[in-house]
C-alpha cells in the first residue's frame, strides 16, 4: 500500500495547486498508473484489488512453471531466483497502483516484500526491497512514507524468516505476518501531515483490510506452491526409490488388475515395461492354475482386511521356477473402504534352498548326536545347559532328570555329590569340589573323572569364542582298566605281584623330591635272601617260586601303610619308608622284617628256614641323590654280609665292605 504525501494527493481539500496544474498532474498520473480513478467516480477497490491479485497470480504461475528447473538448483540459487521473480512482481504491482480513495494510491509492494522475506530470506528480500526503493525514487515527490513502508515491510518479512529458522512455514505464520503488514498500513498514516490524517483515518479499515487480505492471499498461494513442489519432489524420490527396488512392488484394484507397478515386477512377469502391466491381471502372464492360486490369496486378504505374508511358488521370466515371499496388504481410502491391494514380492528361492539343506543337515546332525557313544553338552557363559544329547543323560542315571537344557551346572554337581554319584576327593569340601568343577568350564583340557560306582569318564572341554563351553564325556572304564592292567604288568613283578625295579626307581625319585620339599625323612632298604640258590637247586624252581611269593607276603606284613616293598630281581628286595624315624623307625622296620622273615616255612613235606641280610641308608642324614642312596644302601648290605648272614646294618661311610662289587 502506498500513501502519497500532499504533493501526490489530487483534488483534496488541502491541495492549493490551480486547476491547470491539477489537470497536468492527472495526466502524469494516468501515464504512470494505468488503473487510475478520476475524481468523483465511485471507488470500487475490489476490482483493482483483483487486478493486482491477477498480476500476482501470473507471477506465481511463472514461478511454478520453472519449478522442475528450480528443484535441481542449490538452495542458495533457488532463493536468488525466487528473489528475481518476486522483485518483478513487486515492481509490477507498483506500476499498477490503484486509487483506493481520492488522492491516495495503493499497491501490493508491502505484502509482496514481506512475503518475499518470509519465504526467501535475506537475498530475496534485499533484491525486492532494493528494486522497490529505486522505483519509488524514480517516481519522485515526497518519498518518505513510501521508503518507510518498504523498509518496514522488509523488516517484517526478515523477522518472520529469522523467527521460524529452519522450521516449515505454517498458516499461523502467514496470519501473524498479514496482521503485522496490516498494522503497518495503519501506522504509516501517522507519518502524513495532520490535515491528511483526518481524511485517511476515516477510511483506515479499508486499507487495513486490503493489506491483510493481500498479504494472506499471497502467502497462502506461495505456501501452496511450496508444498506442491515439495510433494512433487517427494513423489519423484519415492518413484525413483520404488523403481530402484530389486523387489517387486505393485498395486492392484479390487478386480485384480494392475494399477501401478515397478520395473522389477515387469521383469518378474516377463513384461516389456511396467506400463505394459497396467490394466492386466495375473491370468495374462501365468498359467491358469497358478494365477487362480494368486487370486484366491488376494481375495482372502481383501475379505479379512488384514495384511498377510505368504511364501508361494513362482515362475520367472526365463521359465525357471522358484519361491517368492509375498506381502499382500489392503489399500483403503479416507473412509476406510478397501479400494485395492498392495503387493510386495521377494525372490527367496536361494534362501528356501539353503533352508532345506540346513534342515537336512540339522536332521543328520541330530541323528549323529543322538546315536554317538559319547555324551555331549553345551553350556552358556553362566554354566546353564543350552543343548545336550540323550547319551549325556544316560551316563549319569542318578541325575539324568537334571541334565536337561536350562539346568544349572552348579545345581547338577551339588545333586551329584549328594546322591554319591560323584564322590568328593579326600579332605575336600563341597564348595572346593564345586569350584574345581566350575573351573573346568572355563578352560580347554581333558581329565579323568572317577564316579562312585567305579566307572571312569574322560571329560574333554572346549571353550568357544562366544564364551560358551562344549563338553564331551566318554565312558573309558574298560579302557582305563585295561591300561591299568598293562601298567601293572609293566611296573609289577609277575610272580609276587610286588612293584618291580622300574616302579621302585620312579617312586624313589618322587619321595626324594618330596623329602627335600617337606624336610622329611626317607629310609631306603635293600634285602638279599640267604641260601635261596640252595632252595632252587634242592627242591626245584616251582618250590623256589612259591618260596619267593611267601617271602613277598611276609615283607608286605612287615611294612607300614604307605610304605613300599619291591622285588628288584631274583632274591633281591627293597623297601621305601617315608616319614620321621626319630632315630628308631629304621631300626624297628629292620627288626620286624628280620623277625617275620626268619619264621619257619612249611611247604608240602619240607620245612624251610628263610633268612636274609639287610642294609639301609637314611635321607637326609646320608645326603645323596636317588642313585647315591641306592649305592649307600648297597654298601650297607655288604657291610652287613661281612658281619655274617641274617644280620642288618645301617650305612656307615667310614666302614669298609669286604666286597667291592655286587652281583647284578
Amino acid at each position: 500500500m502506498r500513501f502519497e504525501d500532499p504533493l501526490q494527493v489530487i483534488n483534496s481539500p488541502f491541495n492549493q495547486i490551480n486547476k491547470s496544474s491539477n489537470q497536468s498532474e492527472i495526466r502524469r498520473r494516468r501515464q504512470c498508473h494505468p488503473v487510475f480513478m478520476p475524481k468523483g467516480s465511485v471507488v470500487a477497490i475490489w476490482q483493482p484489488l483483483f487486478a493486482n491479485l491477477a498480476a500476482s497470480a501470473v507471477m506465481l504461475v511463472a514461478w511454478s512453471s520453472v519449478g522442475d528447473f528450480v528443484a535441481r538448483l542449490s538452495e542458495t540459487r533457488q532463493r536468488l531466483l525466487f528473489g528475481v521473480v518476486m522483485t518483478a512482481g513487486t515492481v509490477g504491482s507498483m506500476m499498477m497502483a490503484f486509487e483506493a480513495s481520492p488522492g491516495v494510491y495503493n499497491d501490493f509492494r508491502g505484502p509482496l516484500i514481506a512475503v518475499t522475506g518470509l519465504f526467501g530470506g535475506v537475498p530475496a528480500a534485499v533484491m525486492a526491497a532494493g528494486a522497490a526503493l529505486m522505483y519509488r525514487l524514480y517516481l519522485g515527490g515526497a518519498v518518505f512514507s513510501g521508503v518507510l513502508s518498504i523498509m518496514l515491510a522488509t523488516t517484517i518479512g526478515l523477522l518472520g524468516y529469522a523467527l521460524r529458522r529452519s522450521r516449515r512455514i505454517r498458516y499461523l505464520d502467514l496470519i501473524f505476518m498479514a496482521a503485522a503488514v496490516a498494522t503497518l498500513s495503519s501506522v504509516l498514516v501517522l507519518t502524513l501531515p495532520l490535515e491528511q490524517q483526518a481524511v485517511l483515518i476515516s477510511q483506515l479499515w479499508q486499507r487495513v483490510l486490503l493489506a491483510f487480505v493481500a498479504t494472506l492471499l499471497l502467502g497462502v498461494l506461495l505456501l501452496q506452491e511450496m508444498r506442491r513442489r515439495e510433494l512433487s519432489v517427494a513423489n519423484q524420490l519415492f518413484r525413483s526409490m520404488v523403481d530402484a527396488l530389486p523387489d517387486c512392488l505393485n498395486i492392484k484394484g479390487v478386480d485384480g488388475r494392475f494399477l501401478a507397478a515397478n520395473p522389477a515386477t515387469a521383469k518378474l512377469m516377463g513384461a516389456a515395461s511396467a506400463d505394459d502391466l497396467l490394466g492386466k491381471t495375473d491370468f495374462d502372464f501365468y498359467p491358469p492354475e497358478l494365477a487362480k492360486q494368486f487370486r484366491d490369496d488376494e481375495l482372502a486378504v481383501l475379505r479379512e482386511g488384514k495384511h498377510a505374508t505368504i511364501e508361494q511358488p513362482g515362475i520367472f521370466a526365463d521359465g525357471s521356477t522358484g519361491w517368492l515371499s509375498t506381502l499382500k496388504a489392503p489399500m483403503t481410502n479416507d473412509v476406510g473402504d478397501v479400494i485395492g491391494l498392495i503387493t510386495h514380492n521377494r525372490d527367496v528361492t536361494l534362501r528356501r534352498t539353503l533352508q532345506t539343506k540346513l534342515e537336512e543337515t540339522q536332521a543328520y546332525l541330530d541323528q549323529a548326536l543322538e546315536n554317538m557313544n559319547d555324551g555331549l553338552a553345551m553350556y552358556d557363559p553362566d554354566g546353564v545347559i543350552l543343548f545336550c544329547n540323550n547319551r549325556y543323560s544316560e551316563l549319569f542315571p542318578l541325575t539324568a532328570h537334571l541334565r536337561i537344557p536350562g539346568a544349572s551346572f552348579a545345581d547338577i554337581i551339588r545333586a551329584s555329590v549328594k546322591l554319591s554319584e560323584e564322590p568328593l576327593g579326600p579332605r575336600k569340601s563341597l564348595d572346593d569340589h564345586l569350584a574345581e568343577k566350575l573351573a573346568t568350564l572355563r578352560e580347554d583340557g581333558e581329565k579323568l573323572v572317577e564316579l562312585g560306582d567305579g566307572r571312569t569318564f574322560a571329560l574333554r572341554t572346549k571353550v568357544l569364542a562366544n564364551g560358551c563351553t562344549v563338553q564331551t564325556i566318554s565312558d573309558v572304564t574298560e579302557r582305563r582298566s585295561f591300561e591299568k592292567s598293562l601298567e601293572r604288568q609293566a611296573l609289577h613283578d609277575p610272580l609276587t605281584g610286588l612293584p618291580n625295579r622300574a616302579f621302585f626307581n620312579r617312586e624313589l625319585n618322587r619321595l626324594v623330591d618330596k623329602a627335600r620339599a617337606e624336610s622329611g625323612e626317607l629310609v631306603v632298604m635293600l634285602l638279599d635272601l640267604d641260601r635261596f640258590k640252595e632252595v632252587n637247586d634242592n627242591f626245584g624252581h616251582a618250590v623256589g617260586d612259591m618260596f619267593l611269593v611267601e617271602i613277598a607276603r611276609r615283607l608286605e606284613k612287615s611294612i607300614r601303610r604307605g610304605d613300599m616293598v619291591a622285588r628288584l630281581g631274583g632274591d633281591e628286595f627293597a623297601v621305601l619308608m617315608y616319614g620321621p624315624t626319630d632315630g628308631t623307625g629304621d631300626v624297628s622296620l629292620a627288626t620286624r622284617i628280620m623277625k617275620n622273615l626268619s619264621q619257619p616255612l612249611k611247604m608240602d613235606d619240607v620245612t624251610l628256614l628263610p633268612g636274609g641280610t639287610i642294609g639301609y641308608t637314611v635321607f637326609p642324614g646320608d645326603q645323596a641323590d636317588p642313585e647315591g642312596l641306592l649305592k649307600n644302601a648297597d654298601k650297607a648290605l655288604y657291610q652287613a654280609k661281612a658281619r655274617g648272614r641274617g644280620t642288618w646294618k645301617a650305612y656307615d661311610p667310614n666302614a669298609v665292605a669286604t666286597t667291592t662289587a655286587r652281583r647284578g
